[in-house]
């Protein structure tokens, strides 16, 4: 049992981290114009294909098994589960929606590259160094 309770205790923790992460990460703002719309764009894809890759190889161990027979283990473990990964507002489907907005802010910032007057071919060229 005790073990259990350090186990909670680090996930928890853990949680909060990332809760306290993403909030900063989603607080920020910058400001873009035609000579840094290219470059916003360029990083911020591949800060997303960076993320997707780290979370895909980080996600395959997400679901928590019992560590134990006894019954709140046996209970606790899918409860876990259920934050971690199988909730509509799970931790992988948090993770999942962030790495989706970064890649649609990405193609927006592509966008507004055309409105300030770069060409299809520029745009393409910016995306494929990431």
């Amino acid at each position: 049992m005790y073990l259990a309770g350090d186990i909670g205790r680090g996930i928890n923790d853990a949680f909060k981290q990332v809760q306290q992460a993403t909030q900063s990460i989603s607080s920020g703002t910058f400001t873009v114009n035609r000579d840094n719309v290219l470059a916003a764009a360029r990083i911020i894809d591949s800060q997303a294909d960076s993320l997707r890759r780290l979370w895909q190889d980080a996600s395959k161990g997400m679901q928590v098994d019992p560590p134990g027979d006894d019954d709140v283990s046996t209970r606790i473990a899918p409860a876990w589960n259920d934050l971690l990964v199988f909730n509509e507002d799970s931790y992988e489907n948090r993770v999942k929606e962030y790495i989706a907005g970064l890649k649609r802010l990405a193609v927006q910032l592509g966008d507004t590259a055309k409105a300030y007057g770069y060409s299809e071919d520029e745009i393409s060229a910016a995306f494929r160094t990431s």
